[in-house]
């Protein structure tokens, strides 16, 4: 019998940007665009990403996991870099957004 009782990460909803929901399986592919993914943090999330969505992961991050300089990684409203990088904590009910950065003249 097990003395402690193991954590569960928290439903986490990732929303996919546009010109990569093709690469998605499964409810990414929607006009949502949302995939729903257990993690405690956003490192967690990528990883949880890179397992689920390996075609979507090695264009959004790097061969380290990390968000490539391109890409916008948000909680909510907060970029992340506002708040703990890719160790912000998450909880049930947060949205994470991936962005590409956008230029133009």
């Amino acid at each position: 019998m097990e003395a402690a009782s193991k954590t569960t990460a928290p439903e986490i909803q990732v929303m996919i940007p546009s010109a990569l929901r093709s690469l998605c399986t499964g409810t990414a592919r929607s006009r949502t665009a949302g995939l729903c993914l257990a993690a405690c943090d956003v490192r967690g999330l990528l990883a949880e990403l890179a397992r689920q969505q390996p075609q979507v992961h090695v264009r959004l991050c790097d061969e380290r996991g990390d968000p490539r300089p391109h890409i916008n990684v948000f909680v909510n409203n907060d970029h992340v870099r506002a708040r703990a990088g890719l160790d912000t904590p998450l909880m049930a009910g947060d949205v994470v957004t991936i962005l590409p950065a956008v230029s133009g003249g």
